[in-house]
């Protein structure tokens, strides 16, 4: 996306024992200053319980235009999804191997949305680079699609915008939006200048 601007924004505290560890506090901090640097599309590559102080965090910023991109969660079940993916204004994406089979620990369920590739994906780490799948790799794929139609077409409300790519995903599972795949694997490339 020429010309955008990326920030990252971090949920991860270091404890008294040293180790990192993910909160709500952390992520409601982290959503906060998003929403403070007018943030357009926010990729959450992380899966929790449902929660409704997020819950309520999630909402406002859905009102205030931010369009939120979330991965589907990797415990492989579909009794219990995973958040904030799960929440309505947000955007699921759950991942698919290069044939575009399903990443086997993907979650399901009707809160899914979109496909995308999430298995064997060469990912910068400290100290280097590893190949690594889940659902997390899955989602800034969408997510940059969305920055993407938000700053070509100017449509900003996530309704919209899911339906925009709703069309254009190439169904994958049962026909129409399936608990596995969503409406599919959104085939289209960034626009360009």
């Amino acid at each position: 996306l020429p010309g955008a601007e990326l920030l990252a924004a971090s949920m991860f505290e270091t404890k008294k024992n040293g180790k990192k560890s993910g909160s709500g506090r952390g992520l409601l901090m982290a959503l906060n200053w998003l929403a403070k640097s007018r943030v357009h599309a926010v990729n959450l590559s992380v899966a929790g319980t449902d929660n409704k102080v997020l819950r309520l965090a999630f909402d406002k910023a859905h009102r205030k235009g931010m369009v939120l991109v979330a991965a589907a969660g990797n415990w492989g079940r579909a009794d219990k999804p995973a958040y904030p993916a799960a929440y309505k204004p947000v955007v699921a994406v759950t991942a698919v191997n290069a044939k575009k089979r399903i990443y086997s620990h993907a979650n399901s369920g009707k809160y899914i949305d979109f496909a995308a590739p999430g298995v064997r994906i060469f990912t910068a780490v400290p100290g280097g680079t590893k190949v690594m799948s889940g659902t997390s790799f899955a989602s800034p794929y969408i997510a940059a699609l969305l920055a993407s139609e938000i700053a070509y077409s100017g449509r900003k409300k996530a309704s919209t915008l899911r339906a925009a790519l709703g069309r254009k995903s190439v169904d994958l599972g049962k026909k129409g939006k399936d608990l596995v795949f969503g409406y599919g694997f959104v085939k289209i490339k960034p626009k360009c200048g």
